[in-house]
């Protein structure tokens, strides 16, 4: 339904808004036009600018969730960002997933980007933790993303974008026992992850 709808020049609304476990459960994941424009600023804001300073694909692994999707998740927050179009988890690399349906194509200007494997498979030198620490920190220090909130958990990134008046530049860290909670931390005591 989203294929063609580009939010900017590397994200779609298809891929901001595709969840396996709505699919799985029959849920309608679709945004009403607010949640598009927010979604829209989140890209330009933050997901845009990232993308293209790291020079790899940022894959997104939850974007937009309903609701009803949302309360399906065991470890989302009642008043998670997500529900209003501002918030999207993501990893950096490249390749495929094992199983098709898991894969969301991409288009870009004739060239296909897709989703990599949850692995920690090398490119371009790095392992996928040290290419998650170099987008965090890419977002922490890049004068041309901004963000809300962004927590960094052992696999993943979660960044929100309200905007630029409203931003609360918030930075967190995710517990790494598996457990749902985080932290918050300076700026420096950010920059000394590894």
């Amino acid at each position: 339904m989203y294929q063609k709808t580009f939010l900017s020049p590397h994200f779609t609304l298809q891929e901001l808004c595709a969840s396996r476990t709505a699919e799985k459960l029959g849920i309608v994941n679709v945004p009403s036009e607010l949640e598009v424009e927010n979604l829209r600023r989140l890209c330009e804001g933050c997901l845009e600018p990232l993308r293209v300073a790291i020079g790899l694909p940022v894959i997104i692994t939850s974007g937009f969730r309903t609701k009803a999707l949302n309360d399906k998740l065991a470890h989302a927050s009642s008043t998670s960002q997500h529900m209003r179009g501002e918030a999207a988890d993501l990893y950096v690399g490249s390749g495929f997933l094992d199983e098709p349906s898991d894969r969301v194509e991409r288009t870009v200007q004739g060239s296909q980007d897709s989703q990599a494997r949850m692995s920690d498979k090398v490119e371009a030198g790095f392992s996928r933790r040290e290419l998650l620490i170099k987008a965090f920190r890419e977002i922490l220090l890049n004068p041309k993303i901004d963000f809300d909130q962004l927590i960094l958990y052992p696999s993943f990134i979660h960044v929100s974008y309200v905007s630029k008046e409203r931003n609360r530049r918030g930075i967190l860290i995710g517990r790494r026992d598996g457990k749902l909670g985080y932290g918050r931390i300076s700026l420096s005591n950010a920059l000394r992850i590894n």
